[in-house]
């Protein structure tokens, strides 16, 4: 026997209200439990990748201005068997920021001049070239085209340097993306980049893992967490 149409069941169906509700809910926790992680993550992997481009640029910026620029010998260097000599570590950080093609050099006030971002770090004894006060009104600091900065120790009269991989760019802190840098000699090699790291200072909380610099060039490079 057939059925009449009234007499047909009605298969369709849609979700309940609660239904949709709990759904969205349930979206909502697991985007609150995954983005942030995924955010960090992605400014983490940046941040390495900002690194590494800074660390080979500059290695190779150094050894050309001693080759070219100092015949092989480049009287600024601290540490190592070849003991420490700044006489100069002026006429070399400006030949280094011309094979670095900076386009602004604020000589001292470089907060005033918008050379620098505000910095919050905190400083141990002994590390006075890295104190805020010093890095706004007397470092010799160098801008490069891409937004980077170079920041000299004290002027720029000390084998020290500071980095800033991503300059006016946050967080600006040490350690995530502000390292210290020394020109170490070796017989070998002549001028290579070390870390200084008796002034590195833990970064702030709520940026991901702050590193020596050491710490980061195994990390960006070498592939160590």
């Amino acid at each position: 026997m057939y059925k009449t149409k009234n007499e047909i069941p009605n298969s369709k169906h849609g979700f309940t209200l609660a239904e949709v509700l709990i759904t969205l809910v349930i979206i909502g926790v697991v985007a609150a439990l995954t983005i942030p992680t995924a955010i960090n993550k992605y400014k983490e992997e940046e941040l390495k990748s900002q690194f590494r481009k800074t660390y080979s640029t500059i290695t190779q910026a150094i050894y050309k201005t001693e080759m070219n620029d100092f015949y092989g010998y480049a009287r600024c260097y601290t540490g190592g068997n070849a003991g420490q000599v700044a006489t100069e570590c002026g006429a070399f950080f400006d030949a280094l920021a011309k094979n670095l093609h900076v386009q602004k050099v604020c000589r001292g006030n470089a907060k005033a001049d918008g050379c620098v971002p505000t910095y919050t770090h905190k400083i141990n004894d002994g590390c006075e070239g890295l104190m805020v006060s010093t890095i706004e009104n007397l470092s010799r600091v160098y801008v490069l085209n891409d937004g980077q900065l170079i920041i000299t120790y004290f002027g720029y009269c000390f084998a020290h340097f500071m980095v800033d991989i991503n300059g006016q760019k946050g967080p600006n802190l040490l350690g995530i993306d502000l390292f210290q840098f020394t020109l170490e000699r070796d017989k070998h090699t002549g001028l290579y980049t070390n870390r200084a790291a008796s002034c590195y200072v833990n970064p702030q909380a709520g940026y991901g893992k702050g590193r020596t610099t050491q710490q980061m060039i195994q990390y960006a490079l070498g592939g160590k967490k």
